[in-house]
């Protein structure tokens, strides 16, 4: 998923429910430090202001244009100090990280203890950024791993129902295949996603979800 500062026409749904759920768990956190891992253009950056001091870090050569990292660096190997943050951002990020594990562990070892990890990770989405997407996850894949790790998880939620995500998808398939007729598109494209946002207090099924936030902190 594209992290754009600000939602676009295509993906403003998508981009508002994540937006909406890391702001409401982002309030509970404060500290000296937060490492948002993956930063894109930083768009969370201003949901975080419990923290005096923020830094961003991403790779070289990533694909978001706006991308204005503080820190260059590997999400598999931050260039930290062990128990040096209070808390670790990594938004729509871990799907392309070759072996997610590492990157559970470097966000533990980089937190100071009972540190928090607020992580996003994709369910139901499109291939993007290829060749460098490798996986989706599920609510218990995502448990699994930060147990593994060594965190205790807080919180576990869907950003949407089985409704939302499928609607979402649609529009997506729709911007793609529109090709030249795009601008034609644009109003089915948007409806789509209105529509879904309409039904989202009666999008209860959650066998399916855009998208999975995490919180856990650092036992």
């Amino acid at each position: 998923m594209t992290r754009a500062a600000n939602s676009t026409w295509y993906n403003w749904y998508a981009n508002d429910l994540l937006a909406r759920h890391i702001g409401q768990l982002a309030r509970g956190l404060s500290g000296s430090l937060v490492i948002d891992v993956g930063c894109g253009e930083s768009p969370y950056r201003a949901l975080l202001s419990g923290f005096s001091r923020y830094v961003g870090l991403d790779a070289p050569g990533r694909p978001d244009s706006g991308s204005r990292p503080d820190v260059m660096g590997d999400a598999a190997a931050l260039p930290f100090g062990t128990a040096s943050a209070d808390a670790v951002l990594c938004t729509e990020v871990i799907e392309h990280v070759p072996d997610p594990a590492l990157l559970f562990a470097e966000a533990r070892r980089v937190l100071k203890p009972g540190g928090s990890l607020l992580l996003s990770a994709p369910f139901t989405w499109h291939l993007h950024d290829e060749p460098h997407d490798y996986w989706r996850f599920t609510e218990f894949g995502l448990r699994l791993l930060c147990e593994r790790a060594g965190f205790e998880v807080a919180t576990v939620r869907a950003t949407n129902g089985s409704l939302g995500a499928l609607l979402q998808e649609r529009a997506y398939w729709l911007y793609f295949v529109s090709g030249p007729m795009r601008p034609l598109a644009r109003p089915v494209v948007w409806l789509l996603q209105a529509i879904a946002a309409a039904a989202a207090p009666l999008d209860r099924n959650r066998r399916m979800a855009s998208n999975y936030v995490v919180l856990a902190r650092k036992a």
